[in-house]
């Protein structure tokens, strides 16, 4: 074989490579926004599962208030909320047509849906043709009560399982990065050898070896184009798909405090003896509703932000926070005794973004309260202070503590939990800090088991 004809074979080889490369790329990159498209419509999922019992609370909740009261107003709510979970069910099974566990686990969760809305509609009919006393024995059955659990519990298994299927398209999304990675670096190797063999083979010959440095240089330079681009795609999507997983654990964890603290008041409501206590409890009904909205509207703005710059910041009071996230927490306050002190005139202010800030104080505060001692009434103290030109806030509790030299490593990790409880996700720490590294500041545990804990975040 001559030297001349070697050389159009090597050049073959180099533009066969450059080919598959190019195919490669493109079928990788149709598959990365398949699993892109596939975690926003688990997110949208989540969000309307959460919206579906948030709207039957509503539904229950504008019941209530007309058997209470007999003021029509109360049924505005009641109406709304019917309307809105009839559109949402066909919207949760459009999206999830492809998967039969969730059509049966929404077909189940209509099915309570619809004992539930029956048992609110006969309870108004009875209501409004004067027969007060028969609609509460209705209420009194508890079958509204015993659907509305059944609803919780499958809309915890919904989101439960569409958790399971974002972390499925994660690693999916991590091993389509680690074979492009593989394939870019492979085709590298096998371009430096055609380049070696080349240069051996037209060693003689000077006008031959300029002409194919040429070639060489420019499919070195498309190569490494094709490289750039491929790692800029992954870097975009890998941030895209963090900042979707994170909202929907912000979403899920954030809201939840104040929903349990919600339905808590409305319990508490419907047992107070007395119209006074009554009246104070719809205030503070009102208040937690009113702080939710405001909260899913943070969220809201926070994903539609997502794909612009990060979050802004805003001067920020710390007990106007504080007292916000009181209001959210007054059940669980006020039925477990919490006794909460607050000092915030070290440092009264902060520049810093306000949904971060809310979640930090509130998860803190929440840690603190759900990890009471069961022996002492649960004492939380939280200050604020500055310590070499940075602003501090601690949080310091007498609750059940943790042991830091057996799970001091993970305490601030994904589902980790060190408490047998059922509500403990381990999502809240992981939440935290993340909000908190991601703005340069950290966060200090010190713990003692049986004694309680303090957690100090500078922030920066």
């Amino acid at each position: 074989m001559t030297n001349h004809r070697y050389i159009y074979y090597l050049i073959g080889s180099s533009i066969i490579l450059a080919i598959i490369n190019t195919v490669f790329y493109l079928a990788q990159s149709s598959q990365s926004e398949k699993n892109h498209q596939k975690t926003l419509k688990t997110a949208l999922i989540t969000d309307k599962t959460n919206s579906l019992l948030l709207t039957a609370s509503n539904a229950e909740s504008g019941q209530r208030g007309y058997l209470l009261t007999g003021n029509e107003t109360y049924l505005n709510h009641y109406y709304t909320s019917e309307n809105r979970i009839e559109k949402t069910l066909e919207a949760l099974l459009i999206l999830t047509a492809d998967n039969p566990y969730q059509q049966n686990n929404i077909k189940d969760l209509k099915r309570w849906l619809d004992i539930k809305r029956k048992e609110l509609a006969l309870t108004i009919r009875l209501k409004k043709s004067s027969r007060q006393q028969q609609a509460l024995e209705k209420v009194r059955t508890n079958e509204g009560k015993f659907a509305m659990e059944k609803i919780e519990q499958l809309v915890f298994r919904i989101i439960s399982a569409e958790k399971k299927a974002m972390q499925k398209h994660h690693q999916s999304f991590v091993k389509l990065n680690e074979r492009i990675q593989i394939f870019t670096i492979a085709g590298s190797y096998v371009l430096l050898v055609i380049i070696i063999a080349s240069l051996i083979t037209i060693i003689h010959n000077r006008e031959q070896i300029l002409k194919l440095f040429r070639q060489v240089d420019d499919k070195n330079k498309l190569l490494e184009s094709q490289k750039n681009e491929l790692i800029n795609i992954s870097n975009e999507l890998i941030k895209q798909n963090g900042e979707l997983e994170r909202f929907a654990y912000i979403a899920s964890h954030d809201l939840r405090s104040p929903g349990i603290n919600l339905n808590s008041l409305l319990r508490l409501y419907e047992n107070a003896p007395n119209p006074r206590e009554k009246e104070e409890f719809m205030q503070a009904i009102k208040s937690v509703s009113a702080n939710l909205l405001i909260k899913l509207d943070d969220l809201i703005e926070l994903m539609r932000k997502r794909n612009g710059p990060a979050v802004e910041n805003e001067d920020l009071s710390f007990e106007e926070v504080f007292m916000k996230i009181m209001e959210n927490l007054s059940a669980d306050v006020k039925q477990t005794k919490s006794k909460v002190e607050h000092d915030f005139t070290q440092a009264p202010c902060i520049r810093y973004p306000k949904s971060y800030l809310e979640s930090i104080m509130q998860n803190l505060l929440t840690n603190a309260i759900k990890y009471r001692h069961p022996d002492r009434q649960p004492h939380i103290k939280i200050r604020t202070y500055l310590e070499s030109e940075k602003t501090c806030m601690q949080v310091k509790d007498n609750g059940l503590g943790i042991d830091l030299k057996k799970h001091g490593h993970k305490l601030f990790g994904i589902y980790n939990t060190f408490h047998n409880r059922e509500d403990s996700k381990g999502i809240g720490l992981f939440i935290t800090k993340a909000q908190i590294v991601t703005m340069g500041g950290d966060i200090i545990a010190e713990s003692t088991a049986g004694e309680g804990t303090t957690f100090t975040v500078v922030f920066t």
